[in-house]
């Protein structure tokens, strides 16, 4: 039987604290007819830019860490506003150059409403005054106007889940499935392999939904979660190894089958050092699976000696944490998770 899985609050990292002054948004001016100065959102460099065709189970958070660019920059550029969804076959212009250095892939649009303040939209999306200044150059915190454009510089999957304020569409009842998954530390290598019988339920439907970032927050939170429970730290997000986890779940979503091993013969050490990471300790997890809990519980239902993956999510030498969800080829998802320790 499979621990239930207790539930904890996600660290919320410090953010520096402001002195910057916050005006009210100006309605009764703009409601008159008003001309209100509107500082520009920021832009890429336009000279410098490629297309992109959207491929079955791409998602905007996966082509972002794939150009090394944040949500937000495809977003502006492709006039997406705010959302997040894109449909195959659509051809995105991918921003490139040093307009968006040091962005997080996490940075997404928002629109300003009516009654806003700068201080509720950063408040809202768990960031300071200084941050949100920090993204929006020009940005005059006692001047917003109703639809005015702003970057919110989050930090990782769990503000975007947190900034989300659309309930996920439903789905079909969750199918058991057969389950694969596997794991192996720095320390010591192993494999493991669970399967379950299928049922004679539809499958889940392979296309990808608008929330699969929460997937990956989800994800997150339950390993952090667990860890608490045996009174370790929690892991912090790592945005390089989430990207060398996007790149190994779109692979296995490309090929239909998934393992560690990548379809050009990559191990992950190979990978998430492919991406920049440098490691003194290095691990992967993956599981094709109808739901982050029931992955998660899998990972940590495991018997000494061979727990494999319960090992990986209560090493105490592992410090970080990467997370990618992708259909599973007709079945559930294809959740990776990557851990380590940079030097």
């Amino acid at each position: 039987m499979s621990t239930p899985l207790p539930t904890t609050t996600l660290p919320v990292p410090p953010t520096p604290t402001s002195a910057v002054a916050e005006g009210p948004l100006n309605v009764a001016a703009l409601a008159h007819g008003a001309e209100v100065a509107l500082p520009e959102a920021p832009t890429p460099e336009a000279e410098a830019a490629t297309l992109y065709t959207v491929q079955a189970g791409d998602t905007l958070l996966g082509i972002a860490m794939a150009f090394d660019v944040p949500m937000a920059a495809l977003q502006l550029v492709n006039d997406l506003g705010t959302t997040t969804l894109i449909r195959v076959d659509q051809i995105l212009e991918i921003p490139v150059g040093e307009g968006w250095a040091g962005a997080s892939s996490f940075w997404v649009v928002h629109q300003v409403e009516a009654g806003e303040t700068l201080g509720e939209i950063a408040a809202l999306n768990g960031l300071s005054l200084v941050e949100l200044l920090a993204a929006n150059s020009g940005l005059d915190a006692d001047r917003l106007a109703i639809g005015q454009v702003l970057v919110l510089p989050l930090r990782g999957p769990q503000d975007v889940l947190a900034k989300a304020s659309t309930p996920a569409p439903t789905t079909a009842p969750e199918p058991e499935i057969a389950v694969l998954a596997e794991s192996e530390t720095a320390e010591q290598a192993a494999d493991a392999t669970l399967t379950a019988v299928p049922s004679t339920e539809a499958p889940l439907p392979a296309a990808l939904p608008a929330d699969v970032v929460g997937l990956s927050a989800e994800v997150f939170r339950l390993v952090n979660a667990q860890r608490a429970a045996y009174g370790l730290p929690p892991l912090a997000w790592s945005d390089t190894l989430a990207r060398a986890a996007q790149r190994h779940a779109d692979d296995c979503f490309a090929r239909g089958w998934c393992s560690h091993t990548g379809s050009d013969g990559s191990t992950y050490k190979q990978r998430i050092i492919r991406e920049g990471y440098d490691p003194v300790r290095w691990s992967e997890c993956w599981a094709w699976y109808g739901s982050a809990e029931r992955a998660v519980a899998m990972w940590m239902d495991e018997i000494p000696p061979n727990d494999p993956h319960r090992r990986t999510i209560l090493n105490e030498a592992l410090t970080e944490i990467g997370v990618a969800v992708v259909p599973g080829n007709g079945f559930g998802y294809y959740f990776i998770a990557d851990f380590g320790t940079p030097r």
